[in-house]
């Protein structure tokens, strides 16, 4: 009877039977990391589950994909030491653990480093806009203090600030909230008498949803003063997210 040929490739040896293990285990680590990982945050993303659970499920496998990744990297290196086959099962491994890895160094680790760890964002630290149909406090500190919270948006973000538009508060408050549906936010109230509008906004790819309120009010000369807060439903820091919402907001708003 007549025997199947070696699997082998000219210039290649058979890896050791270790070594073919470890490749296999690097790939099929690597290929379940990112599906938890990603699956979680979609899962979060359509309200599957729990935006927090979510966002959970793809930071612990943080850990795992470094794991994995220097198990690749030892085993990529070890065929071609060795010039056995199951190196691109090695690479590939190495390439999905490693992208993760980046991806959550560059969406969460990076910007959580330069963010502090506030979620309440706003134009006036002294009287920030109030919500009318939503259950926030005053100001949502988490597990700080007013001073804390104060000390902390002052040190890094001096430069939010109101803005004063050379239109009268009506057109501008019409703005304010065609700017808001233009991208995306749920409008949730709008009182011209009051110059009030607010509604929620989305942040990253899980759609955290984020509470933002903007107020106009009039100046003696015709203008308009134009204060706004954001505030996160969920967490202590927002790794920034509500202050680039507040800042590209009013610029938007004040070139309209």
């Amino acid at each position: 009877m007549a025997t199947a040929p070696a699997d082998t490739t000219p210039g290649m040896d058979p890896a050791p039977k270790w070594i073919t293990w470890l490749c296999n285990f690097a790939l099929g680590g690597a290929i379940l990391v990112v599906v938890v990982a990603l699956g979680g945050l979609t899962l979060a993303r359509y309200d599957i589950i729990g935006k927090l659970p979510g966002f959970m499920a793809f930071m612990r496998m943080l850990q795992p994909s470094a794991v994995i990744a220097l198990l690749a990297f030892l085993g990529l290196m070890l065929t071609i030491w060795r010039k056995a086959k199951g190196r691109w099962k090695a690479a590939v491994a190495l390439v999905l653990s490693l992208g993760l890895l980046l991806v959550m160094y560059a969406q969460v680790m990076m910007p959580g480093s330069s963010a502090p760890p506030i979620h309440d964002i706003t134009t006036d630290m002294d009287d920030p806009p109030q919500f009318v149909t939503k259950d926030r406090p005053e100001t949502s500190t988490g597990p700080f203090s007013i001073e804390e919270w104060r000390a902390f948006h002052s040190q890094a973000y001096a430069d939010i600030q109101p803005i004063v538009i050379s239109k009268d508060p009506a057109q501008v408050l019409g703005d304010a909230r065609a700017l808001m549906e233009d991208r995306g936010w749920d409008v949730d109230h709008v009182d011209a008498a009051t110059g009030h509008v607010e509604g929620t906004a989305y942040a990253g790819y899980l759609k955290f949803r984020d509470d933002v309120v903007v107020e106009v009010t009039p100046v003696a000369d015709g203008s308009s003063r134009v204060d706004m807060r954001s505030v996160s439903q969920v967490g202590v820091s927002d790794l920034g997210y509500n202050a680039a919402r507040i800042k590209e907001f009013l610029a938007d708003l004040q070139e309209m």
